[in-house]
């Protein structure tokens, strides 16, 4: 968008981050106007911390798209529009406010991954496709978890966090020196949607 979109996206994600710390959201007048205070005090340290994060996961990002546009070979086709559709999804309009200020280390990490990916892949295309058939296995299975949830209502977070599960996959099949937030494996995904499913 624009640096002024990329600022409010920021701040907003400041304001939930504060919101959450302080017990929000308020439900009544008298909670409303503690929780007012408290994030207006907060609000402008906190933005300007979340900018300071936000330009390193750009940094990283510019860098992975540089590499991206310089990594040239028919053979790779599919592996490159892979990571052509994981970028666009992790770094887009909004994308501060929709990850949240707790999981940009968390992007900053999926971004080297994606970096160090496309490193290897000239050296490694077997394995690389191998990998990437296994992720897009998740990802299907994931969009399958999404079609069973209630039209019109909030997805519940736990399911939203399956998407994170797949990108910490990603770290563990692509750029495993790097370290995954949790142990994660294909087998550990399939667990958890199946535990989701209504």
């Amino acid at each position: 968008g624009s640096i002024q979109a990329l600022f409010d996206d920021c701040a907003m994600a400041a304001a939930d981050k504060l919101i959450a710390d302080f017990g929000g959201p308020a439900w009544d007048e008298e909670s409303y106007r503690k929780l007012y205070d408290k994030v207006r005090a907060e609000i402008v340290d906190t933005t300007v911390r979340t900018v300071g994060q936000v330009q390193q996961v750009l940094a990283a990002w510019a860098a992975c798209e540089r590499r991206l546009k310089a990594v040239r070979s028919p053979a790779l086709l599919a592996n490159l529009q892979d990571v052509r559709t994981q970028l666009d999804g992790l770094v887009k309009p909004g994308f501060v406010t929709a990850a949240g200020v707790g999981r940009l280390p968390d992007l900053m990490r999926y971004l080297v991954a994606a970096d160090r990916r496309l490193q290897q892949m000239p050296a490694n295309v077997q394995r690389d496709t191998t990998r990437m058939e296994k992720v897009h296995e998740m990802q299907d299975e994931y969009a399958w978890l999404l079609e069973q949830m209630p039209r019109g209502r909030p997805v519940p977070r736990p399911v939203l966090d399956v998407r994170w599960m797949i990108e910490e996959l990603r770290v563990s099949y692509f750029a495993h020196a790097l370290g995954t937030a949790y142990p994660i494996s294909d087998k550990r995904i399939v667990k958890a949607i199946d535990a989701l499913a209504p």
